[in-house]
């Protein structure tokens, strides 16, 4: 796990600035609390994720004033990553192959503690009304990109936007459906054969012709 008094020399021996300090060690304790999150919950202690992190809890503090910030801090980190991860698929391709890459490219991100931890606090029935009502707006917000980015992905099929917004509806509900499982289960299956059938019926839903 990285350790914020490693991050103090850049790896050319340059001695960091003080804003890349600041940035570093940012990133380490957003990296700490995403993965306390994926073992804990969104219960984890700041003392846990300052261990973790290798900082005091006092140094946490300077960087995030409350537990909230912190939590909503994480919940952003998370979906910015999964927004990233779907802008990278080719448009040059066949359509099966775009749906193949989103999916593959969701199913990724979903994969990494920063997307996980944003998953599990969106998604805890129990977590702070504060920290509810600050992540509400960051994932609409990154809801409203990621539709975008698939009318975007197929522009050229000139599809009814409602046919594209339901594919990705279908689409992360099933994700969402086999990272609950995965979280309830204590051994986690091969996910191919179920990412394939999902690519078919989410490009069954772009493809279909509307009834006359």
């Amino acid at each position: 796990m990285a350790q914020v008094k490693s991050t103090t020399v850049l790896r050319n021996g340059r001695p960091r600035t003080q804003l890349e300090r600041r940035t570093a060690t940012r990133a380490a304790l957003l990296e700490a609390a995403a993965r306390a999150v994926v073992d804990t919950g969104s219960s984890t202690r700041l003392a846990e994720i300052a261990r973790r992190a290798g900082v005091s809890t006092g140094a946490l503090q300077y960087h995030f004033d409350s537990k909230t910030e912190l939590l909503v801090a994480v919940v952003e980190a998370g979906w910015n990553d999964l927004v990233a991860g779907s802008m990278s698929v080719d448009v040059d391709v066949s359509p099966a192959d775009r749906v193949a890459g989103l999916v593959a490219a969701v199913w990724k991100s979903y994969q990494q503690p920063a997307c996980r931890a944003a998953f599990m606090v969106s998604s805890d029935p129990n977590v702070d009304d504060d920290v509810a009502a600050r992540i509400g707006p960051v994932f609409d917000a990154a809801r409203g990109r990621l539709d975008q980015q698939w009318r975007d992905t197929f522009a050229d099929l000139e599809l009814p936007e409602e046919r594209i917004a339901a594919a990705r509806r279908f689409t992360r509900s099933h994700l969402n459906g086999m990272v609950v499982q995965r979280q309830l289960s204590s051994v986690e299956p091969d996910p191919t054969g179920e990412l394939e059938l999902l690519c078919q019926a989410t490009l069954h839903i772009l493809t279909e012709q509307s009834a006359p």
